[in-house]
């Protein structure tokens, strides 16, 4: 008997001993609530990026749950009038559903054929050797700062900042999604009519964008981008060599890209058009529409 109640103590210990655990774990606290919606550790620290907290830890989940709360008041405010409800929304709202499924697909087909998109050193100079005359340029290049952020508040934040001269490093290190893509990015040279050819808003944006000028604030795909022209080479100017062979392997790469995503494409289409699952009108039955 003696034995039995000391394994039920035993027992108890360890319970409580568990139960303290849980309790006690960091990852569990909540950090804060709006209208019983509650915001834990855990879930601020898998949302914010690495380099703000290393940076500074208690700063960053601080603000982050700051803006968490204001997001949660904003919505549920939104929801409490009726926003959801409007046509308006619904349209939104479908529209950012189809980009983003666009997006993901395109994302897929390229994690699916990660290993054909590599280009070489030797893969640049070959082509540098077979095209090095037709390599004058031939357009105009540009230099761009292209920043990604996931709020709009923050794409609004940078461009405070780097209106009020704050460095683009710095910028691009507290705001963006991809700090060490988009500073890369943002020192090479692109033929304008391939720069975010894959974003027409954006491409379409760049184009007419002066020197040293912002972009307004565009969303697309899920976030929100903001651009700034920092250069641009003429047409006729020769291309320096410095920049000239990484920016052929980034062409290489986006041109692998593109034949890749456009034969999984169109593919797709066809496969689709033999389920005689598309009914399109011919031009012109169209016309005939149009003229009614």
């Amino acid at each position: 008997m003696i034995r039995f109640y000391s394994l039920i103590a035993l027992i108890f210990v360890l319970l409580l001993a568990g139960c303290l655990e849980q309790r006690t774990s960091p990852g569990d606290d909540i950090i804060a609530s709006v209208s019983g919606e509650n915001l834990s550790m855990q879930q601020a620290v898998d949302q914010i990026p690495t380099f703000l907290l290393q940076q500074d830890t208690l700063n960053a989940v601080y603000t982050y749950a700051g803006q968490w709360a204001q997001r949660r008041v904003m919505t549920n405010h939104a929801r409490r009038i009726g926003i959801q409800n409007t046509p308006d929304f619904q349209e939104k709202l479908n529209r950012y559903h189809d980009e983003l499924l666009e997006q993901m697909l395109r994302e897929f087909i390229l994690n699916e054929h990660r290993g054909q998109l590599e280009v070489t050193t030797e893969e640049a100079q070959n082509y540098y050797q077979n095209y090095r005359e037709q390599l004058r340029l031939g357009e105009r290049f540009v230099r761009f700062r292209h920043l990604t952020t996931r709020t709009r508040a923050e794409a609004e934040s940078a461009n405070r900042d780097l209106a009020n001269g704050v460095d683009w490093e710095d910028v691009v290190e507290q705001y963006s999604v991809d700090p060490e893509y988009q500073l890369r990015h943002s020192t090479q040279f692109w033929p304008i009519s391939m720069a975010l050819a894959d974003k027409p808003a954006l491409h379409r944006n760049l184009q007419i964008l002066g020197l040293s000028e912002r972009s307004p604030i565009h969303f697309f795909g899920g976030q929100y981008h903001l651009l700034q022209k920092m250069e641009e080479k003429t047409e006729g100017e020769y291309p320096d060599l410095d920049w000239l062979i990484p920016q052929i392997q980034e062409w290489l790469k986006l041109e692998k890209a593109r034949r890749i995503t456009n034969a999984y494409l169109r593919n797709l289409y066809l496969q689709a058009d033999a389920n005689n699952e598309i009914e399109l009108l011919n031009v012109s039955e169209i016309e005939q529409l149009l003229t009614q």
